[in-house]
């Protein structure tokens, strides 16, 4: 009885633990500006709600509710088309890099992981006039999983990110996409391979086979040298728009690349796959990398 009653112990001091650890994670996402909220109100209750859900584990529930009414803002819109694009993949793919290089043009050479959420608004000038995608860059970290359905709801378009130096972000692409799916029927989603720009390589434009069982749009990025950086953007406007002649009037101030690609190594991958696509599918994705 003595052991098993300290064993009880030490397991309510470790949930206790974990629960303040998750309520810190909270603090933290609640202290973002108030224009990185500028989502319509279903979003924005369906995001009040999640994060309640986890205030209640605080032993002082009414003080973390309170802050949470607090730190929450009123809908704000726009008079022109608005979307909430979700973008999700592993930790360290290069996801809060991407927007931020469209939002400010400066490249984030420190990696510092995204507690839950942040959510951005990117405008794009095209022909039919101005859009706005507002991008919820999501946690990568396992320890977020728990919150992610909260923010997939409502979701209209999404991409999914790896890193083509990192072979298991590539492997957890499916992951990304079940759980995505399973929120957000029916949507155009975009698989990005980023960080071409590095010769080394461990995913190869030829293993990348998942977006053709799936029937996703995929591209090779690179955020330091600019590599096709408006195409997933553009590609999401089309679609949400239903017009396959809708293109960018603008292109944003992006800084100078940080690093200049090589065309000719990467014109051939996009001719590898070009010629992948025109391969049987193999049965498992594993199978590519054989």
């Amino acid at each position: 009885m003595i052991r098993r009653s300290i064993r009880d112990e030490e397991r309510w001091v470790s949930n206790r633990i974990q629960r303040q650890r998750e309520l810190r994670h909270f603090k933290a996402e609640l202290r973002l500006p108030k224009a990185l909220f500028l989502i319509n109100p279903l979003a924005i209750a369906v995001s009040q709600i999640t994060l309640l859900r986890f205030a209640l584990l605080s032993p002082n529930k009414r003080k973390i509710c309170r802050f949470i009414s607090i730190a929450l803002p009123n809908q704000q819109t726009v008079d022109y088309p608005s979307f909430k694009l979700v973008i999700v993949g592993d930790g360290g793919t290069g996801k809060t890099t991407f927007v931020k290089r469209h939002l400010t043009g400066e490249f984030e050479k420190k990696y510092e992981p995204t507690i839950g959420v942040e959510v951005h608004p990117l405008d794009f000038f095209t022909n039919c006039g101005k859009i706005r995608f507002y991008c919820w860059d999501t946690a990568g970290q396992e320890k977020f999983g728990g919150l992610r359905d909260g923010y997939y709801i409502h979701g209209q378009c999404a991409i999914i990110m790896f890193d083509v130096t990192a072979r298991l972000t590539y492997k957890n692409v499916p992951t990304w996409h079940r759980d995505l799916c399973r929120v957000c029927e029916n949507i155009p989603i975009v698989l990005c391979g980023n960080k071409v720009d590095v010769k080394n390589r461990q995913v190869k434009a030829k293993q990348v086979t998942f977006h053709r069982k799936k029937n996703l749009q995929y591209y090779e990025i690179s955020a330091k040298s600019n590599y096709n950086f408006e195409k997933p953007f553009l590609y999401l406007a089309r679609k949400l728009a239903g017009d396959p002649n809708l293109h960018f009037v603008e292109s944003p101030a992006l800084a100078p690349p940080e690093v200049h690609i090589d065309l000719a190594a990467q014109q051939q991958h996009e001719a590898e796959l070009a010629a992948a696509a025109s391969q049987p599918l193999p049965d498992d994705d594993d199978d590519a990398f054989e």
